[in-house]
């Protein structure tokens, strides 16, 4: 697993248009980790618990 502490951008920009260009692909791209974060994590809560399973010798 990677974990990014520090994230740093810069751009020059021309004009407003290619402001927008950047803010909607950031938006989209950051919307698409965000989710992909998400599901990961969700993985990993689901499959902690499926490992709790029996653990107490109660379960099988």
């Amino acid at each position: 697993m990677i974990t990014i502490e520090h994230l740093e951008v810069q751009f020059d920009v021309a004009g407003d248009d290619d402001e927008a260009v950047f803010a909607r692909y950031f938006s989209r791209y950051i919307n698409q980790w965000a989710r992909a974060d998400q599901q990961q994590k969700e993985l990993k809560e689901r499959l902690r618990k499926d490992q709790q399973l029996g653990d107490d010798g109660s379960y099988g």
